[in-house]
């Protein structure tokens, strides 16, 4: 019986390492404020292990579909610094050490959200080809032709290796004249949903608005529009989020807006972390496992031992205890360090 039970965790503990829940993706999409404006520095090429890019455009001599150390350009090959760049170094900084965060960057500046909707894009692009506007199609190249499809590609990998916790999106500003806009973005976030087989309830979307200061910072209530047509939207303000005054136009966030805006993504995002968390099963009585080191023990004590595994929690205690999540059909090991409870599971695997 326990040689069965032992083989069982050994099974859950292999398939948590191919799938590994502490990996978590992000699929951001969107125009130029998405890709990235701002100069690089020489701390934004400094690599943090915990912070990996999952390649979605071909270039930099890396592979499309594996992941890297973050660093920029974070999306296509003229990418600068942005709202993914400071996400990241956010998310890494606020979340356990045990999590990793990974983003997968689809952004192309100047571009409609018809170039993201799988039903609309090929008409757009022969459009634009049509009255010469194709500078930016080197980009579309590097993402292999057709941004849907990659995104989609990208969900695949990410949630062969990981968990997709949600979508990152910024734009809007080639829309400026799009009535019906708020609707598209729904469609492209309800397709890319459907596609990648998403729980919705648990796959929310960060929609940002555009720059307050800038010259279509009146577009704000479209953007919130799109973010209350969605029931897992969630607005990300840009107030306070400086623009960038360029000869043309202004659209673009200086480098301190960047900041402020990047961690507000990550904020935001570490707020639905946290609401998402299970309530702490307060129905138990803590029970103190003992060093099996000390006492004698025999096979029919370990079989009972593993039987009452569920009623096993860790008690206030720097020591490490250990317990079975049924919900999670895993054994764990649980302590705390600093005051922060941190929990490893045991895959039964040999080291």
């Amino acid at each position: 019986m326990l040689k069965k039970i032992l083989m069982s965790i050994a099974v859950l503990g292999a398939v948590s390492f191919a799938q590994d829940p502490n990996l978590h993706i992000y699929l951001a999409y969107g125009q130029s404020n998405m890709s990235g404006q701002a100069t690089v520095t020489d701390k934004d090429r400094v690599q943090d292990p915990r912070f990996l890019v999952l390649r979605a455009a071909n270039h930099s001599n890396q592979k499309v579909g594996e992941f890297y150390p973050a660093a920029p350009p974070m999306g296509h090959s003229q990418s600068k610094v942005g709202i993914v760049d400071i996400f990241g170094r956010k998310m890494v900084k606020e979340l356990p050490d045990s999590i990793k965060i990974a983003v997968a960057n689809v952004a192309i500046g100047g571009q409609s959200i018809d170039l993201f909707d799988k039903d609309r894009n090929k008409s757009y692009v022969q459009s634009a080809k049509n009255k010469g506007d194709t500078w930016w199609i080197q980009y579309l190249d590097e993402y292999g032709g057709d941004l849907y499809k990659r995104i989609v590609e990208m969900g695949k990998i990410a949630k062969q290796k990981g968990v997709i916790k949600g979508f990152l999106f910024h734009q809007g500003e080639a829309d400026y004249q799009m009535n019906d806009w708020p609707k598209r973005v729904k469609k492209v976030y309800d397709d890319l949903i459907k596609e990648l087989e998403l729980d919705p309830e648990k796959t929310p979307i960060l929609i940002g608005e555009l720059a307050p200061t800038g010259d279509l910072g009146w577009r704000n209530d479209a953007v919130k529009q799109a973010a209350d047509l969605i029931p897992n939207g969630h607005l990300i303000s840009a107030q306070g989020c400086p623009a960038l005054k360029e000869a043309s136009y202004t659209l673009h966030f200086t480098r301190e807006g960047y900041e402020k805006f990047g961690e507000r993504y990550a904020e935001k995002m570490l707020e639905i972390l946290k609401s998402q968390e299970p309530p702490p099963d307060t129905s138990k009585k803590d029970t103190v496992v003992t060093d099996s080191s000390k006492t004698d023990t025999t096979a029919q004590d370990s079989t009972n031992a593993i039987r009452n595994l569920p009623s096993v929690r860790a008690v206030e205690s720097q020591s490490p205890r250990l317990y079975f999540d049924y919900s999670e059909q895993s054994l764990f090991v649980r302590f705390k360090k600093n005051g922060v409870e941190r929990r490893y599971g045991v895959s039964g695997q040999k080291q």
